[in-house]
Parts: C-alpha cells; structure tokens; sequence
C-alpha cells in the first residue's frame, strides 16, 4: 500500500508541533518550581500594576524633592553671587570675597587671597575722597591762597568785562524789543491798508463789473441792431423732378408765377443752406411750372433733383414783396434796378419804412442803412438783386 505524501507531510507537522509543546510545558514548570519551593505566592496581574503604580508615585515625589532642592540652591548661589561669591557642587569654592577674620581661602587646592567685599572697596573710596577733599580744603583756607592780588586783580576785570557785557546785552534787548513794538505797529498798519486797499479793490472791480455788463448789454443791442444782409433766403416751392437741363416745381399760375422769373436752387446741410443753382421759368401751368437750369454749382457730387427747394426774395406765395432802392450803384442806375424788380414780380416802395421787406443797398446809403437797421430790414447789394431779376438791356459802363 503507498501512502498519500499530504498525510505524511501533516503527520511530520502534528509530531513537531508536540514536541515543541512538550518542550515548553517543562520550561515553564522548570521556572515555577524555585518560585514555590521558596515559599512564595502567586501574585495577581493587577496587584502588580499596583505595586508598579506606588513605586511611580514615589519616584514622582522624590523628584519633585530633588527639584525643589536644586532651586533652593540656585537661590541661594544667586545670593552668594551678589556678594561676588561663586561656588561649584563639583570644584566647591571658585571665587569670594575677604571677611575681617579670614582674608584667605582655599580654590582648587590652591591657597588664594580673596578680594574685598564692595562695600570695603566703598567705603576706602569715600574715605581717600575724604582725606583728600580736607587737603584741598585746607589749602584753599591757607594764608597763601587768601593773599593772591594778581588774581583778585584778574577776577575784577572779569567781573567788569561780564558787567559791560550784560550791560550790552540788555540794550539789544531793549533795542528789540523797540525794533519788534515798532515792525509789530507797521505791519498792523499795512495791514489796515491792505484791508483798505482790497475793499476799494472789491468796490472798483464790483463797479468796473456792473459798467462792463452794462456795455456788454449796450453791444448786444447794437448788435441786434446791426444791418441785416440777406445771406438765406425762405424756400418758396420744391423740386418735383428733374432732367439734364430742365426741372419742374411745384408752384404754378395761382401763385403768380410768370415766365422769365429766376429762382435759386438749394437744399440744407448741417443746419445752413448748401445752394446748388438757378433755374429761370419757362412754361407755367395752374400747379406747377417748367424751368430752365441755367447754373449748377457742382453737377458731378451735388447735382439739382427731387426734394430741393426753390426760392426768390422777390417772390412770395402768399404776397407780394415790397423793396425800396437806396443809393448809387455801378453797373445799373437806380431806375433800371426799380424796373428789373417790377418786371419779378415785386413791389417798388418810395420811402423805406417797417413795411418793406428789403432794401437795395448802394453806395452814399448810410442813412437809409440806419433806417433799415431800425426797421429790421434786410438788405442785399446790386450784385445779389441781379441774381434774382430779369434782366433786358446790357449793363452799362460804370463811372
């Protein structure tokens, strides 16, 4: 029969296990057997820890004996050292101080003379101060040092040197303080002044202010009452539609619109008025009137078209203009400037006044150009009037 190598393998593992017990079991007993044949007794575990936590208490204490011991001394050493003693537990005396019985000691096996205490070393001080602070005493009391005539001499004209000089110096005192009363009594009076000066300064200026504002009131009269060139004129009709030379507006036979009136072309930009050109009418119906471009400002980026406005300060659609003719003038004479204006369409005054709307203004005018300027008047020159008239004849040769 063969047999399995397992079982063999734990049998050889169970017959050392037994062995190893059977081997303890002996060594302890070995141990125990002394213990008892001596006479003891079994001792619990937590009786141990007992004993072990009373021999604790007891070391605890002990310390803190030791401890409280090894202060004391250092106390103590910290008195002796005070007094420039110093000692070691080890080497014992290292350093003291002499006594009146005992001046030596023994440090290190050695035979050392001690220093004096400070008190002693104090007290031989004051007592050498003494002895020789009674030596100059009696010096400066002795017969020779009383009998010096060179140096009472020498100490009278220092005292009469300190005398001039003290005397000195309390007239520069009394001088300051004269100089100092006297800036103090300046200086309040330049400051009386200053304070005059600043409030005739204030009240100049508050009055130089109230004239300047009342002047800037008189300019701004003067200017609402300067002469009024006409610079813009009030759109009368719009622009309908346009071609190359031709546009069409939208004012006709109702609103007194004859052939041969001229009017200006514009449109606003920014607030002023950007002109483009001038058209003269050609064909008029009932609403709206055909007229020929006769001047384009600028074709190729501000060309005429739908939507601008036409006008003519010479023409109104609700009535007729009244403009009076005033002065000398160079390329027409004043009667045939009267009748360029009766033939647009406007009214020819013969005195100026509030109810004319414009004044041709010539040379030697300047009575007519106050009047104007009182009645807020535009006026406009030669120049600008031919712009807006129908011209019949050649101007003539200016003198």
């Amino acid at each position: 029969m063969r047999l399995n190598p397992v079982s063999l393998n734990a049998l050889f593992l169970l017959a050392v296990l037994t062995l190893a017990f059977t081997i303890l079991t002996v060594v302890k007993t070995s141990s125990i057997k002394p213990y008892y044949e001596s006479g003891g007794a079994v001792k619990t575990i937590a009786s141990l820890r007992k004993e072990s936590d009373g021999f604790t208490t007891q070391i605890k204490v002990a310390r803190e004996r030791v401890d409280l011991r090894l202060r004391e001394l250092d106390k103590v050493d910290l008195q002796l050292n005070v007094h420039r003693v110093y000692h070691s537990p080890t080497l014992g005396l290292l350093a003291g101080v002499a006594l009146p019985d005992k001046s030596e000691a023994e440090i290190q096996g050695k035979l050392t003379k001690l220093k004096d205490s400070r008190a002693k070393v104090a007290v031989d001080l004051i007592t050498a101060s003494a002895k020789r602070l009674d030596i100059d005493k009696a010096e400066a009391e002795s017969e020779g040092r009383q009998r010096f005539p060179a140096l009472d001499e020498a100490i009278r004209q220092r005292q009469d040197e300190l005398n001039v000089i003290l005397r000195r110096i309390s007239d520069q005192e009394a001088t300051f303080t004269r100089d100092r009363d006297e800036l103090t009594r300046k200086g309040e009076e330049l400051a009386t002044g200053k304070d005059k000066a600043e409030k005739l300064q204030r009240e100049e200026f508050s009055r130089r202010a109230t004239r300047i504002a009342q002047l800037e009131d008189r300019i701004r009269e003067l200017l609402e009452l300067q002469l009024k060139w006409l610079d813009e004129i009030e759109p009368d009709a719009n622009v309908l539609t346009t071609t190359s030379d031709q546009a069409i507006i939208d004012i006709g036979a109702r609103e007194q619109v004859r052939p041969g009136q001229l009017f200006r072309i514009f449109t606003y930009a920014q607030g002023r008025q950007i002109e483009k050109g001038m058209a003269e009418v050609v064909q008029v119906s009932e609403g709206i009137t055909r007229c020929r471009v006769t001047e384009v400002k600028d074709p190729r980026h501000n060309p005429i078209g739908p939507g601008d406005l036409v006008g003519n300060p010479l023409f109104d659609t609700h009535r007729t203009p009244t403009v009076f003719v005033a002065g000398e003038f160079a390329q027409y004479a004043r009667e045939d400037l009267e009748g360029f204006i009766r033939a647009a369409g406007a009214k020819v005054a013969p005195k100026l006044g509030p109810d004319c709307d414009l004044l041709v203004a010539g040379e030697r005018s300047d009575r007519e150009q106050a009047a104007a300027r009182q009645f807020q008047v535009h006026a406009l020159t030669e120049e600008t009037l031919l712009r807006y008239v129908p011209k019949s004849f050649a101007p003539r040769t200016a003198k």
